[in-house]
């Protein structure tokens, strides 16, 4: 019996021993592995610098954190950054353009989630842009892929001038919007082409169906979209309501008899990407630039603007109208594959 208990004794420390010796050689893999990330992430860094440039085409006109970006970028690294800014469409024909010339000016392309899909199917213009050491931080919900890297999002909700709309009158649904009280009285971006309208037309009918946009269709929207001057005729009290309004909007909107309203089903959204140029002459400029997007100084800018970060880090300085639209519940966002025919059914309903 002795001897037969010394085996089990002897058995179970030979096993503990053996789990021990796996768990310290798995530690030591790891360790071995993220030196060795870093080792590679070195050489990118040292690459990037002698490289000196980078170059940025953009589909958010206008967007400041761009101008925080050069500053913090080119301070930090000495290396340069070139900023061309236009609209989605534009920044995709040029890109296509340039490969199709093979002259290859552009390194990183910053558009929505749905113009870098079709450039991914159709165009074929990027390349995978390899590990980079903040995409473990990315939220659930932003998602990443070989070639995609999300760097922010813009959600939309309702605008209302709260000198017209009474605290208790304010929607809480989004079908609070097909109530006769408002027929005639809402403002809002096309539904029947690309931008807020667009998405908001796609994400409403996914949700509710058409019965939804055949009651809102009776409602007499007043489609225009001259966006900014839109918020500013909420504003003024030409009408009481304007759909959909970006987050990105209310910080100008600040001490202006409007508020942003959040429906309890939560806000559309739609999301921006950065992808890495095939034959980008500054590729490892490229893959430093996206690694500082996804930095808490530029997610810290992003949220000040009232876009909505793609990180998990702690964001502490957002001014608190701001913060609580960010924390808002995402209701969805387009499918690139499904936007044309939900343009053509936006014609139909409304017309």
């Amino acid at each position: 019996m002795s001897s037969g208990n010394d085996d089990s004794r002897r058995g179970l420390i030979t096993r503990r021993a053996a789990l021990l010796g796996l768990a310290a050689g798995s530690a030591m893999m790891s360790a071995a592995d993220t030196a060795r990330a870093q080792d590679e992430w070195g050489k990118i860094v040292a690459g990037a610098k002698k490289e000196g440039r980078v170059v940025l085409y953009s589909a958010f006109v206008g967007l400041a954190a761009h101008q925080d970006l050069k500053k913090n970028f080119e301070s930090l690294y000495g290396i340069t950054v070139d900023i061309l800014e236009a609209r989605a469409s534009e920044v995709r024909e040029r890109i296509r353009v340039e490969h199709t010339a093979g002259r290859y000016a552009c390194d990183v392309s910053e558009n929505g989630r749905t113009t870098t899909t079709l450039q991914i199917k159709e165009d074929q213009v990027f390349d995978a842009h390899g590990p980079l050491p903040s995409l473990g931080k990315l939220k659930p919900e932003f998602r990443s892929d070989d070639i995609r890297i999300p760097v922010f999002a813009i959600v939309y909700g309702i605008l209302a001038n709260t000198q017209l709309v009474k605290p208790a009158d304010e929607p809480k649904s989004w079908m609070d919007l097909t109530d006769p009280r408002w027929k005639g009285k809402i403002l809002s971006d096309d539904f029947r082409a690309l931008g807020g309208g667009g998405v908001l037309f796609y994400v409403l009918q996914e949700t509710f169906g058409r019965d939804f946009h055949e009651k809102l269709a009776r409602q007499e929207l007043k489609f225009s979209r001259e966006i900014p001057a839109n918020e500013r005729r909420i504003a003024r009290g030409e009408y009481p309501l304007y759909i959909p309004v970006s987050s990105s909007a209310m910080p100008q909107l600040k001490g202006l008899p409007v508020k942003y309203l959040s429906p309890s089903e939560g806000l559309p959204y739609i999301g921006y990407d950065l992808a890495l140029l095939k034959n980008a002459p500054h590729p490892n400029a490229a893959r430093l630039l996206m690694e500082f997007y996804l930095g808490q100084k530029m997610q810290q800018s992003f949220a000040n603007l009232g876009l909505v970060p793609v990180t998990a880090d702690a964001l502490p300085d957002v001014d608190p109208t701001v913060a609580a639209i960010e924390k808002s519940k995402l209701l969805g966002t387009t499918d690139p594959e499904q936007m044309n025919k939900m343009l053509d059914l936006a014609k139909q309903m409304y017309r």
